[in-house]
């Protein structure tokens, strides 16, 4: 099992929430997450600079079943092998759904699982430790525990760090809806796992310590994220939001647009994907491909032409 000094060494850089392409009927296209993962490592993709999140929510977990996502979650791993870190989402409905994942992700020897209570129930504290010792007593694999607050339950540091104690634990995807809520967890957690960034305060949160942030961006622009890392690395924080907000600010306006129509993650990267040539595939429902209107793709498109010519 990974330790929580393994992850804190190995997890640097931009987690990439792999895009999970389907198509046009619905079937998984594993060829295609393939090729798009090998683009990723002969871009650069190493560990040093880049974690790998499969079948996460990025990735539609929520539309596949458990036998797809072994599916999804066993492709990648053939591709990486021991190039780069790897984390699998292991969120489910049935712990014992949530179980299985673990044990084949434990089979492949990855580095951990996103790991959170039930996410259809609004997690008790109670529920939730008890659902992580039940995982724990079937499977050595490491959790990242998952504060998804977005989708309506928001885990405080508190149980958080109750949730820590269990061996297992060895890092924290971590988010709140409060920046001075987020900051303190960073000043807790830090102590006692690998903390990821799930915000957009990349550069504040490196500047306080974490080493790892996510970014779906790294799906189709990962040169992008890697210079921000290595501005980051280097003390120049200035200069790393700067040219973190050229990006964002309308990269965020872009994606606002479609999350106000559909939901889902993958779906509004998958334009900016095809753009560039890679092979975003189509959504499963109730994420809808048509939310993204021609006026969105030439937004993407423009985005990227833009912030590359500045570079």
């Amino acid at each position: 099992m990974t330790t929580v000094e393994e992850a804190k060494q190995r997890w640097q850089g931009v987690l990439v929430p792999l895009v999970t392409p389907f198509d046009a009927d619905g079937g998984l296209d594993i060829s295609a997450l393939q090729r798009n993962v090998q683009w990723l490592i002969d871009r650069g993709a190493r560990q040093g600079n880049t974690v790998f999140l499969v079948a996460g929510s990025g990735g539609d977990f929520t539309s596949m079943n458990i036998s797809e996502r072994n599916e999804v979650i066993s492709a990648v791993a053939d591709v990486v092998g021991d190039r780069a870190p790897i984390i699998a989402g292991a969120q489910a409905l049935d712990v014992r759904d949530t179980i299985a994942i673990c044990q084949h992700c434990e089979d492949l020897k990855i580095d951990a699982v996103q790991i959170s209570g039930s996410f259809y129930y609004d997690g008790r504290p109670d529920d939730v430790v008890a659902w992580m010792e039940t995982v724990a007593r079937h499977t050595a694999i490491g959790f990242a525990v998952y504060n998804n607050w977005y989708t309506g339950y928001d885990m405080s540091i508190e149980l958080i760090e109750r949730l820590l104690e269990i061996p297992n634990s060895v890092g924290v995807k971590w988010s709140s809806p409060d920046a001075e809520t987020f900051f303190a967890g960073c000043h807790q957690l830090a102590k006692k796992a690998a903390v990821v960034n799930n915000t957009f305060l990349t550069v504040p949160g490196h500047l306080v310590g974490l080493r790892t942030f996510v970014s779906h961006i790294a799906n189709y622009w990962p040169e992008w994220c890697w210079r921000v890392w290595d501005l980051m690395e280097a003390g120049s924080y200035r200069d790393a939001q700067h040219e973190f907000d050229r990006v964002m600010l309308p990269y965020r306006a872009l994606i606002g647009q479609i999350a106000r129509n559909t939901g889902g993650e993958g779906v509004f990267v998958r334009p900016a994907m095809e753009i560039i040539g890679l092979e975003g595939g189509f959504s499963r429902l109730p994420s809808r491909d048509a939310a993204v209107t021609d006026e969105i793709r030439e937004g993407f498109r423009h985005l990227l032409a833009e912030a590359r010519a500045q570079v």
